[in-house]
């Protein structure tokens, strides 16, 4: 019977011992007014202790706590150790107002906290409303009614000053100018014309760099993609200034389509497509010709200038035997 006491009292203990450590954790609250006059601030401080190990899901405050209590501001949670011992304190100040009248209340507050982040028990302290009486400022209705007293005028700053001089001499300066136009103003309007600058062939800006490129033998140059480059360059310049083909924006693809709407030598198109197929195949998949096949390039686009060049000539001049009979 006593062994079974024994085992009893153990047990309660022992629950006892876990209740204890439960009450390490206090939660209070200490308000500074319990009354105020409407929109009057107070302060609200929370004060927790907990150990120090311990998780705490710290409430984070809105822009009220009720309809009644509105947060003016939140202060930052300062958390000082406690001397000759393994808890913290942590408090926080809210600086809260009420805009209604009469009594009223501060919600609760609640404070989460566990063992560990890892701790799936989590417990709640709350530290329970708090009455609050709001009442408005007192009138002395014994005092007889103050007349109305009348606008009072103020005296011209010095910003209405400035801004005042500033739109007069606007105005005097647009007058002035009017004036001084219309006494200066010429009988005859002198027209300005700009002399346009005169165009330079497209065939001839296509000869000198095809003959700059024979000059300096470009073809037997090393980097291959620089010399492709300038001769689908020369190329397509030369079809937008003698044809009117915008090039310059095309692909491979529809250069050759707009060329083959061409009447010119079947022989010149290709060889301008020989030479831009083969241009695209250095330029972006990096292959690399013989010199030979450079020089050859060269050479197709030199035959494919100055052939369809020779056809627009021949055209030209038809036209204007036609006219003339």
């Amino acid at each position: 019977m006593r062994k079974l006491c024994f085992i009893v009292l153990f047990c309660m203990m022992s629950l006892l011992g876990k209740h204890c450590v439960a009450q390490n954790v206090f939660l209070s609250k200490n308000v500074t007014a319990d009354t105020i006059i409407v929109g009057q601030h107070f302060d609200y401080q929370l004060f927790l202790t907990i150990p120090k190990d311990y998780y705490v899901e710290w409430k984070q405050f809105d822009d009220t706590l009720s309809k009644s209590i509105d947060v003016v501001e939140v202060g930052d949670v300062v958390t000082t150790p406690i001397s000759n011992s393994d808890n913290v304190k942590m408090t926080q100040n809210l600086k809260l107002t009420s805009f209604d009248t009469g009594y009223v209340y501060v919600p609760s507050i609640g404070i989460t906290y566990s063992k560990s982040l890892t701790d799936s028990v989590r417990r709640t302290l709350y530290t329970g409303e708090y009455e609050l009486y709001v009442t408005t400022i007192a009138v002395d209705t014994t005092e007889a009614f103050r007349p109305i007293k009348d606008v009072i005028r103020q005296g011209i700053t010095a910003k209405e000053t400035f801004s005042l001089l500033g739109i007069i001499v606007i105005l005097a300066g647009i007058v002035y100018l009017v004036i001084y136009v219309s006494k200066h103003k010429k009988d005859k309007e002198v027209v300005v014309v700009e002399k346009k600058k005169p165009t330079i062939p497209a065939i001839v800006t296509a000869r000198a760099k095809l003959a700059e490129i024979k000059d300096n033998e470009a073809w037997k140059s090393l980097n291959t993609k620089d010399y492709y480059t300038d001769l689908t360059d020369i190329t397509r310049e030369y079809l937008e200034g003698q044809f009117g083909i915008e090039a310059v924006e095309m692909t491979t693809d529809e250069i050759l389509q707009a060329v083959r709407a061409l009447e010119i030598n079947e022989t010149a198109k290709d060889k301008l497509q020989e030479t831009l197929i083969l241009a695209d195949f250095v330029k972006f998949a990096k292959a690399n010709p013989t010199a030979e096949q450079n020089e050859e390039s060269f050479k197709e686009t030199n035959y494919f200038v100055e052939d369809s060049y020779a056809y627009c000539q021949e055209v030209e001049k038809k036209k204007k035997e036609e006219e003339a009979k």
